[in-house]
């Protein structure tokens, strides 16, 4: 029943909600979590204390619950954008650094990796990306129908196509980038058994995908961080280059640069990063999850 009630919330109240109505929940839901030591804030201290080791434990405590707020916040942002209009994207997108990068990396005729961690809002940036060039995203489906429909129409409503998170979506990818097109991949998910290899992110080993890897060296595409960092009036985006050794024929060498090209990221933008995601939930074989 309470998820029902939740989803209802989702679809038909989330996305009246104004920006500063969703900062406000943001706070207080993050504050309840963070004083019932919620799971989400207590991996936001663990993940932080695996990776920031020069930060104190009152430093990692607030830090984590920044990032909690900030992430509680996003959540709530995400039907407002789903269904606004291309009016509304366009008058809270501030600013937008680092255009002429996309711009440039379109004009080699390769096709463009769009590469979005989860820092900011990442669903506002889909939504005025694919302005520049048809856009083809991973999507893993939602199991409640409503929400299944909900989701998929908001994130194709200004152009983007969706393609499941299979063969069959990494062969529209491919296909997508032969067209000189967009495809946006969030990197540092964990990916799926026998999809990912061990990469240094901040100093532990992270089971990162390979999958950037292989559509490069496929398809000699190019490649571009993407981030949306929430300011106060709304959003600042942000395009910018990758480490240039993501582009090398050794995949380990590759796929190390993927990390440390989203590490210098997040290194700017500490509090807007999702630090509750289980990054390291998957260990070397014979090391225990920090999680237990």
């Amino acid at each position: 029943m309470a998820q029902y009630f939740s989803i209802i919330f989702f679809i038909h109240v989330a996305p009246h909600l104004p920006l500063w109505m969703t900062d406000i929940i943001g706070f207080i839901l993050g504050q309840l979590m963070r004083l019932s030591n919620n799971s989400l804030y207590r991996s936001s201290k663990i993940n932080l204390a695996l990776t920031q080791t020069k930060l104190n434990s009152a430093e990692i405590n607030s830090l984590a619950s920044k990032s909690l707020y900030r992430t509680i916040s996003n959540f709530f942002e995400m039907p407002l954008i789903w269904t606004a209009s291309d009016q509304w994207i366009k008058k809270k997108i501030t600013k937008i650094n680092g255009e002429d990068t996309l711009l440039a990396a379109l004009e080699q005729k390769a096709g463009v990796i769009l590469l979005i961690p989860h820092i900011g809002n990442w669903e506002i940036l889909g939504r005025h990306s694919s302005r520049y060039a048809p856009m083809t995203s991973l999507y893993k489906q939602q199991k409640n129908p409503a929400l299944e429909n909900f989701i998929k129409q908001g994130r194709e409503a200004s152009g983007s196509a969706l393609v499941p998170t299979n063969t069959k979506g990494v062969a529209a990818l491919l296909k997508a980038l032969r067209r000189n097109e967009l495809t946006a991949i969030l990197p540092d998910h964990v990916p799926a058994k026998n999809s990912g290899i061990f990469a240094p992110f901040f100093d532990q080993p992270a089971y990162t995908m390979t999958l950037v890897h292989q559509l490069i060296k496929r398809t000699q595409c190019q490649v571009v961080v993407g981030y949306a960092i929430r300011v106060k009036q709304g959003f600042e985006l942000n395009y910018e280059t990758p480490e240039t050794a993501i582009y090398d024929a050794e995949e380990k060498v590759s796929v190390a640069a993927l990390n440390q090209s989203i590490e210098k990221v997040v290194e700017r933008h500490m509090s807007q990063y999702q630090w509750g995601y289980k990054r390291f939930k998957r260990r070397p074989e014979g090391t225990a999850s920090p999680y237990t």
